[in-house]
């Protein structure tokens, strides 16, 4: 079953689509938990490359304001 591996498949349904049935691989948001991490990864990387200004600005509207998880990124 490959719907296990997929990061929005909880609790026996699909959280990212409102479909019955999971489409495994050949879904357009299929990602392993493991990608989604790497996505994060460098998305954070790109975010901490920014002026400090754009930075809490992108932290307020989509993380809440919690510039605490840029912290350990280090970008290079």
């Amino acid at each position: 079953m490959m719907e296990k591996e997929c990061f929005a498949y909880k609790n026996g349904r699909c959280k990212a689509l409102k479909v019955k049935k999971c489409e495994g691989t050949s879904c357009g948001f299929f990602k392993t938990k493991a990608q989604i991490l790497e996505d994060q990864e460098r998305v954070f990387k790109r975010i901490k490359s920014l002026d400090p200004a754009t930075q809490r600005n992108i932290m307020e509207i989509y993380y809440g304001g919690k510039m605490g998880l840029l912290d350990d990124v280090e970008v290079g």
